[in-house]
């Protein structure tokens, strides 16, 4: 009878977590129970045992110690959750753990750098290189005396700003492209696609104030390079120059130069 009343107790007793990962559910836990104390001891051990989650447990972290008082430590791991690309600022601002941090200076800081990692396109430069093409277009051939309008070009900033959508449209002809700046690596891409099913990415980067971007092709077995320049030509001009080599760039041949003059 004793020896079934001990094999009972020792069923219903919590085992002792032997991971981090189950060391940081501990940690849950005892916080969502109201256990700051324990959660703060829980969450310690995951992170001694180098618990994998570089933003989830120093936020789960800043949350406890915030609800113990203890603000410094709470910023610290609020820092660098946020250094390491936490965004979330309507969570930060409906969490109610982090109620007594509200009135430090720190806070609103926080807040402003977390909201660059939400919105990483509005406040990295590299992002608006290209803002000179935007606008509603008209399209002539550069270069013609009367400047006969070949097409039409709407050029927009979508997807919070990280991308430069262009919608072009010509008599039985209509293109579009996607424009953005691969952060990763540091360079400019511009997918471009047509009603002819056609379809061309080029990658390059800004030089001297122009947009210079680079194509790679097949034509007959030759191997054919297309550069694409655009250059500001003024406040309401911005020039398109496509050029063409089939000697791996030691020489160039126009194919085409248009203008976008702005519509009023």
């Amino acid at each position: 009878m004793r020896t079934l009343l001990f094999l009972l107790i020792l069923a219903a007793t919590p085992t002792q977590p032997s991971t981090p990962a189950e060391w940081f559910q501990l940690g849950v836990t005892r916080h969502d129970a109201g256990d700051y104390a324990g959660a703060l001891q829980a969450l310690d051990k995951a992170a001694e045992l180098q618990y994998p989650a570089p933003i989830q447990l120093p936020m789960r972290l800043a949350r406890t110690h915030a609800r113990l008082g203890h603000a410094e430590e709470a910023f610290t791991n609020l820092e660098l959750a946020v250094s390491r690309g936490y965004g979330q600022v309507e969570q930060l601002n409906a969490q109610n753990d982090f109620l007594p941090l509200r009135n430090d200076a720190r806070w609103i800081a926080l807040l402003a750098n977390a909201r660059k990692n939400q919105h990483p396109c509005q406040t990295v430069p590299e992002y608006r290189q290209f803002d000179f093409w935007l606008g509603e277009w008209n399209v002539e051939q550069n270069g013609t005396q009367n400047g006969t309008r070949i097409a039409r070009s709407s050029v927009q900033l979508i997807l919070d700003e990280c991308v430069i959508f262009e919608n072009y449209e010509a008599q039985g002809y209509s293109g579009k492209s996607l424009n953005m700046w691969d952060a990763s690596e540091s360079r400019w891409e511009q997918h471009y696609t047509d009603t002819g099913g056609a379809s061309t990415t080029f990658i390059g980067k800004l030089e001297d104030g122009k947009m210079v971007m680079l194509s790679e092709s097949v034509r007959n077995g030759a191997k054919v390079i297309t550069r694409m320049t655009y250059s500001k030509e003024g406040p309401d001009r911005v020039r398109q120059f496509l050029e063409t080599s089939l000697d791996g760039g030691k020489t160039w041949a126009p194919a085409y130069d248009g203008m976008y003059v702005r519509r009023r």
